[in-house]
């Protein structure tokens, strides 16, 4: 707004001072930041005219992609803000379709001349033609008096703003941050995805998670607060320029549809972990829970790496990393080693690399032999090089449990990691499925229900909720919790597995069938459900059709990996006991993560009197 330096201009009580972002309603500060705040001014500098969406966003948010909404909620906040006048309703006239037109009679002086007295009126005059204004601060007064009056007057004002308007935020979701082009949306997403990983270690802040605020991308944040369940709401918009690049970062009040706070970047592209830190740094006292006392936060805001290459080699691995597919994965992974080769001390590339070795192995794309074990050192590397980073201990326990068996170093490292960060839901969402694994169902669900309160809209965690329904053999409440996850999101194909499990059980087996092909729509020849189909066919005596599952999975295995605990389930529901157990012998040989659940899954219930199924479950050395 550096063409209003010197402007001061006076409304209905109202006085404007844009060179100190001041806005004063008789004599009283009034709190209206960032965004808002320049839009005001530019609407009052050009009073009486109109001002378009397009020259309002151009002006307000010079060089960055901005959605529309982001004028409504920056004009609630102005209205809200100029409410304290009550012919202020009548001030801000809004065109439809093309923008908005301040009708209050404005007064315009100089900061340098302005008048005293007269700050204080009431009763502002028309807005004057320039020559008119110009002729006016013409005449001679003792212009250090005015000033410094006015000195004092926004002294008081800017004090206020420092000390006395910030009330911390119990909540916060951090929204995908917009992009100027597709190619850059790794930047964006990554320094959204840094920033709520970061939130999330502030012990006083609800944060939401990723997997909930990623949802809302490009959504009115009002609403997206609003369903949520937070008070606050960041909003960001990144754009790149040759080596050099622009972040506008915003902070939304939800209940005052107002926006707090708001701060522009501009960086050079080597700067970028740089950026990371400040922006880290300012939402945090911006959120009103940071205290120069406080070295957890302070510590937030360090910077990850030093090497800007590495940061964004980094940031392209988690971008991969979120799509979860196979071939994202392999991605992810040759990034996350680019960033360690150019900073072996890059503590979040280590920890990233360990999930994203656990992920390939729990996601059945490569064998556990070929992933767990690879992971290990990836994550002990990151807990060697940051001992209170939560994600590597989590990582940790996630390779004792599923890889291992080992239930009480398990135990130790989930414990460890929601000490060091108990707003994590993701941490208390795995905790859960140990719990239930070990045999401690309540305290399962009780966990379960705790990763829910801090991420209600989280998909993956409501389907865990169904999860521990079914594996505690409440299959109503499964397929109600289920059904429930599938109104959120139709096409969420976990959900549509567990839903079809569930419905095996209580005898739906058509329904069965079909929400497995709908779960097999969204991941074509994932092994577990191809398995989940071949069960649920045996099971409903369509032999032929089940030994075609065994055959397909064969042909599957020519091309990737193949658990055989899926093979066994399919020999289960055929009835076919010898080879359920042969192939059971070959998942122990694989050490197939699914055992874990060996002995509540209900599917080898026609194995469950066999004298060789119990010699299994001992041999899992579950906690008594």
């Amino acid at each position: 707004m550096n063409g209003h330096d010197t402007a001061v201009y006076r409304f209905g009580g109202f006085l404007l001072v844009p060179k100190e972002r001041v806005l004063l309603h008789e004599g009283e500060p009034v709190a209206l930041a960032g965004k808002a705040f320049d839009l005001l001014v530019t609407l009052v500098s050009q009073a009486g005219h109109l001002a378009t969406k397009d020259e309002l966003l151009q002006r307000v948010w010079p060089g960055l992609v901005v959605e529309e909404v982001n004028l409504s909620v920056n004009m609630s906040a102005i209205r809200k803000a100029l409410a304290r006048s009550s012919d202020a309703a009548k001030w801000i006239e809004t065109i439809p379709r093309q923008g908005y037109r301040f009708k209050a009679p404005v007064e315009v002086d100089d900061i340098a001349t302005l008048d005293a007295s007269r700050m204080n009126s009431t009763a502002p005059q028309p807005l004057e033609a320039p020559s008119s204004r110009a002729a006016k601060r013409i005449r001679p007064r003792p212009a250090w008096l005015a000033s410094g009056a006015l000195a004092l007057v926004l002294a008081v004002a800017l004090g206020w703003f420092a000390f006395g308007g910030t009330t911390p935020y119990a909540a916060v979701a951090v929204l995908p941050f917009a992009t100027d082009t597709p190619t850059n949306a790794h930047l964006a997403d990554g320094i959204a995805e840094e920033a709520i990983n970061a939130l999330t270690r502030v012990a006083e802040l609800r944060v939401a998670s990723r997997a909930s605020a990623f949802r809302f991308r490009s959504a009115d944040p009002l609403d997206a607060g609003r369903r949520l369940d937070v008070p606050a709401v960041v909003t960001g918009s990144l754009a790149m320029n040759g080596e050099g690049l622009t972040l506008q970062v915003e902070l939304v009040d939800v209940a005052r549809a107002a926006q707090v706070w708001s701060s522009r970047y501009e960086v050079a592209l080597t700067e970028l972990p740089q950026l990371q830190g400040r922006v880290i740094d300012d939402l945090t006292r911006s959120l009103g829970v940071r205290s120069a006392a406080n070295s957890e936060t302070k510590r937030l805001a360090q910077n990850p790496t030093q090497n800007a290459d590495a940061y964004r080699a980094y940031l392209q691995g988690r971008f991969l990393w979120n799509q979860r597919s196979e071939s994202a994965l392999r991605g992810a992974v040759e990034h996350f080693r680019r960033a360690i080769d150019l900073d072996p001390a890059f503590t979040l590339a280590f920890s990233a690399l360990a999930d994203t070795y656990t992920t390939l192995g729990y996601l059945s794309y490569d064998a556990p032999a070929a992933t767990f074990p690879v992971a290990r050192p990836y994550a002990m590397k990151a807990i060697a090089l940051d001992p209170s980073l939560s994600q590597a201990h989590a990582s940790l326990a996630y390779i004792r449990f599923y890889f291992d068996w080992d239930w009480a170093g398990a135990s130790e490292a989930f414990r460890r990691a929601i000490e060091l960060n108990p707003n994590d839901p993701v941490a208390h969402q795995w905790h859960a499925i140990y719990l239930l694994a070990a045999g401690r169902p309540d305290d399962g669900m009780k966990e379960i229900s705790r990763a829910q309160r801090l991420d209600p809209l989280s998909l993956p965690i409501n389907t865990d909720v169904g999860f521990h329904h079914y594996y505690n053999g409440r299959y109503s409440e499964a397929i109600a919790q289920l059904q429930a996850v599938l109104g959120m999101k139709s096409d969420f194909g976990i959900a549509h597995l567990w839903l079809g499990r569930s419905y095996l059980e209580v005898g739906r087996l058509d329904e069965s069938l079909a929400a497995t092909a709908s779960a097999e729509a969204n991941a074509p020849e994932w092994p577990v459900l191809v398995a989940g189909r071949g069960y649920t066919l045996g099971v409903m005596r369509r032999a032929g059709e089940a030994r075609a599952v065994v055959d397909e999975m064969d042909h599957l295995s020519k091309r990737r990996f193949v658990t055989a605990y899926g093979v066994a389930l399919v020999y289960a529901g055929l009835g076919e006991k010898d080879r359920a157990f042969a192939w059971l012998e070959k998942a122990f040989a694989e050490r197939s993560h699914w055992l874990v659940w060996l002995r509540i899954d209900p599917r080898w219930k026609n194995l469950r009197d066999d004298p060789r199924f119990p010699a299994l479950v001992e041999r899992m050395k579950y906690p008594s």
